[in-house]
């Protein structure tokens, strides 16, 4: 596994072999981990914009996770 980008209390971006997962802080008084794999077009945001893309779907996932579990990953 290899971290491409830690924010601390925020997420954790990590490729593992040729897959890249996304673990998200979610919640408030009751906060949990939610990590999904991206998908081919999140990868290809990623790869041209960097950074800045994985801030805003970190936002997104944390704002509505019920929009990603059916994502989840172990």
């Amino acid at each position: 596994m290899q971290v491409l980008i830690k924010r601390n209390w925020q997420y954790i971006l990590y490729k593992e072999n040729q897959k890249y997962f996304l673990e998200v802080i979610c919640g408030g008084a009751a906060m949990f981990e939610l990590k999904i794999a991206l998908n081919s077009e999140e990868i290809n945001d990623y790869l041209s914009d960097g950074e800045i893309f994985i801030d805003k779907l970190a936002e997104k996932i944390r704002n509505s996770p019920g929009e990603y579990l059916a994502r989840k990953a172990e």
